[in-house]
């Protein structure tokens, strides 16, 4: 929930306690590909998951990191690859077949997440921090067509005159 809400991986894996501010419903976080800080909105559905998570699920620890191995020694996951792992014993589980460069993957999370900020009308500006991105140019492979409004442009054949020939000018 957290990778579709966030378009992150390993910023997960990496993720602290201290990060979640709870009071404002944000994580804060340094990017590890760019070094860069982010502030990202915890939308209430994902802190309540890992509101949930943490009293209920996490295994005993002091670590400071919110997702760990689920066992013993119970540390931070290792890196993305541990995310692969969990994403593909879901898919599993729910009968799902997942082959090389077919779109299932946290990427493809992310990528789904940068479009459905733009068809909620988010500027370019705000997707492309939210990814990451310093140049706005580097979100727009992230983002797909939005079907939706390029249908509200198109004009309805009815609307165009016919006249002798094919058209009429």
């Amino acid at each position: 929930m957290l990778a579709s809400h966030t378009g992150r991986s390993i910023d997960i894996v990496n993720l602290r306690r201290a990060h979640l501010d709870w009071r404002t419903d944000s994580i804060h976080i340094v990017q590890r590909k760019t070094g860069q800080p982010l502030a990202l909105p915890l939308e209430p559905d994902t802190g309540n998951a890992i509101a949930q998570y943490l009293l209920e699920a996490r295994p005993p620890s002091t670590a400071d990191h919110v997702f760990l191995r689920t066992r013993a020694p119970y540390r931070k996951l290792a890196d993305k690859g541990s995310l692969d792992n969990i994403l593909n014993k879901y898919l599993q589980s729910a009968g799902i077949v997942r082959q090389p460069g077919d779109g299932k993957s946290f990427h493809a999370l992310r990528r789904s997440m940068g479009t459905w900020m733009l068809e909620s009308g988010v500027p370019l500006t705000t997707i492309s921090q939210v990814l990451g991105h310093k140049a706005q140019d580097s979100a727009k492979p992230y983002l797909s067509m939005d079907y939706a409004r390029l249908a509200s442009c198109a004009r309805d054949f009815r609307e165009i005159p016919l006249g002798r020939g094919i058209f009429q000018w």
